[in-house]
């Protein structure tokens, strides 16, 4: 039997492996380009095809979730999109927790040059938020702003060598407090 937009629900409930064959030439490029948006940051790591693979297999797992009132398109498109989010959430709890040494985080205001998304830009400042309000405001000028030290030294009437000093105890607090996040079950 030929697979087509007609059948494919049908033939992908029946478990008929052509029918996602047809997705993957059908949508493959639709899906690839919703999560290569997603992970543009990370489109080195490799992560790009297999979130694309795992997408077809959330789209085979979970078939039976598709109500025929809805669009198929826009709900492939939808798991391609959420697959991603938790692709991203993963890659950057792994980056936080390896590099947070070097970490240089710069916001702008334009939506053309933002590196983070506002949902990563949240939980970054939720974590921030477990420092004391001076390191905080610290971090923030620093990586958020991209004050220098002396600059934020100068602003806060004292040496460069403090403002270094909370920035290294400040990332040893951050660093535990990912690590014991990323333990929990």
């Amino acid at each position: 039997m030929k697979i087509n937009n007609d059948n494919v629900v049908s033939e992908l409930h029946k478990r008929n492996p052509k029918a996602l064959d047809f997705i993957v030439d059908i949508y493959g490029g639709l899906i690839k380009s919703i999560v290569k948006k997603t992970l543009f940051n990370f489109k080195n790591s490799g992560s790009v095809d297999e979130c694309v693979n795992d997408v077809f297999l959330g789209i085979w797992n979970n078939i039976d979730e598709f109500h025929k009132d809805n669009s198929f398109k826009s709900w492939i498109a939808a798991i391609a999109k959420y697959k991603a989010i938790d692709y991203q959430r993963k890659l950057i709890k792994e980056w936080n927790s390896k590099n947070i040494d070097g970490i240089e985080i710069q916001i702008n205001d334009t939506v053309d040059k933002r590196i983070l998304e506002k949902e990563t830009y949240d939980e970054l400042l939720k974590l921030l938020s477990k420092l004391k309000p001076r390191d905080k405001e610290i971090f923030i000028r620093r990586y958020f702003n991209g004050e220098s030290t002396k600059e934020i030294a100068a602003k806060l009437n004292v040496n460069k060598e403090v403002i270094n000093n909370r920035l290294s105890r400040g990332r040893k607090k951050l660093r535990k407090i990912i690590f014991s996040e990323v333990k929990k079950p």
